[in-house]
């Protein structure tokens, strides 16, 4: 065989094994039952737990090409599924998606992996085993599905299935395999449990939620997110968050996309004080650009109960959620928040300061140097 025909076999090879590869994907992404899409909806809410959360590991889920799997942390899917009309019944397409925190310094974000169609064909083997459904094989003719004896647990990913095999209870050669695979299965648990996570990440409300390359309503779109999206948080203010997409892609969401996560620094720093008076009266320090005039004072303890030891970060991180959302009376010139603690320690900040933040015209960073913080020791930085 000469060269040249032995490059267009080569070719022909390619393009069937990518052909092969193609519908075999397709077809672990998609099944057609007899049951009509009402019926299948209303199968699909029943496992609605089934379509996101977690992975254990990521090997076994994604299709790995290049990438170093050890190199992710926090695995998580979501599925997305059409139901669609079919002459024999009803098509049900899956598509997951994963997505990963990358953790090397030089290219560390959130990455989207490509799915090996495990997830898919698990959540279509939970359909048809909670239709108890007959499904339509691509030459029509019918097989029914086997036989649930008890109802499937609801999981909130999916998990890896191994394979049936008979144990002789006397064995003593199963039993140590069993224990294996129990310690095996309780490793993956642990490292889920213990897996590092930021304390400065936000979650997206509602799917198709823009992210803009600037914090404009005119600006370029960078991508659509997806509901429960995370992103780590560089700078925010009452209009904009400004996120890291990953490595040193940045991006703008709107503030009223996005929920603050039960863990993250804002959250744990608003349940660990409360404000105990407002008032208002002359500002009671001596810093130059409140020093005479009139101020709002807001006195703040640690919330009763918590046990919690406090750091200067927690005291800032709570002093700006009060800020964003305190209005200046009429006579005030500023506002100011002493803490009433062993360790103490007061937040001031004049007028023009806090309107030109909230308005986002300042960032987080130029705010905090326009405020008092005194002691500088106690209260430190956000930076």
């Amino acid at each position: 065989m000469n060269l040249c025909r032995f490059r267009r076999a080569a070719g022909s090879l390619l393009i069937l094994f990518a052909t092969a590869s193609s519908l075999a994907q397709k077809a672990a992404n998609e099944r057609t039952f007899t049951q009509p899409a009402s019926a299948i909806q209303a199968a699909l809410k029943k496992l609605q737990a089934s379509t996101s959360g977690p992975l254990p590991v990521l090997d076994g889920f994604v299709i790995p090409g290049t990438r170093i799997l050890d190199q992710y942390q926090r695995p998580f899917y979501q599925c997305t599924i059409h139901v669609v009309p079919a002459r024999s019944g009803s098509l049900v397409r899956v598509s997951a998606r994963i997505t990963a925190w990358h953790n090397d310094p030089a290219h560390s974000g959130y990455e989207v992996l490509p799915s090996n169609g495990r997830i898919e064909a698990d959540l279509l083997d939970r359909l048809q085993d909670a239709l108890g459904a007959k499904t339509a094989s691509n030459n029509g003719s019918v097989s029914a599905a086997p036989a649930v004896g008890s109802a499937m647990p609801e999981i909130s990913a999916p998990v890896p299935q191994l394979p049936a095999a008979k144990v002789t209870p006397n064995n003593p050669a199963d039993s140590a395999k069993d224990t294996e695979l129990q310690q095996e299965a309780k490793n993956l648990e642990d490292i889920l449990q213990n897996q590092s996570r930021p304390t400065n990440l936000i979650a997206v409300k509602q799917d198709q939620t823009p992210i803009l390359q600037n914090p404009s309503a005119d600006a370029k779109v960078l991508f659509l997110a997806s509901a429960e999206d995370e992103f780590e948080v560089l700078d925010l203010n009452p209009e904009w968050v400004h996120v890291r997409i990953s490595g040193l892609s940045r991006g703008w969401l709107r503030r009223s996309t996005i929920q603050l996560l039960d863990g993250s620094d804002v959250q744990q720093a608003a349940k660990a004080f409360s404000i105990s008076s407002e008032e208002v009266g002359s500002f009671p320090g001596n810093w130059a650009p409140l020093i005479g005039k009139s101020v709002k004072i807001i006195s703040v303890q640690q919330a009763p109960g918590t046990g919690r030891i406090t750091s200067p970060q927690d005291k800032l991180r709570f002093a700006e959620s009060v800020l964003r959302e305190q209005t200046l009376p009429a006579p005030a010139a500023g506002l100011v928040l002493i803490f009433d603690s062993e360790d103490g320690g007061m937040v001031a900040t004049g007028g023009a300061a806090l309107a030109q933040w909230k308005s986002g015209a300042l960032s987080e960073a130029a705010f905090w140097k326009q405020c008092l913080l005194d002691p500088p020791e106690i209260l430190g930085s956000l930076n």
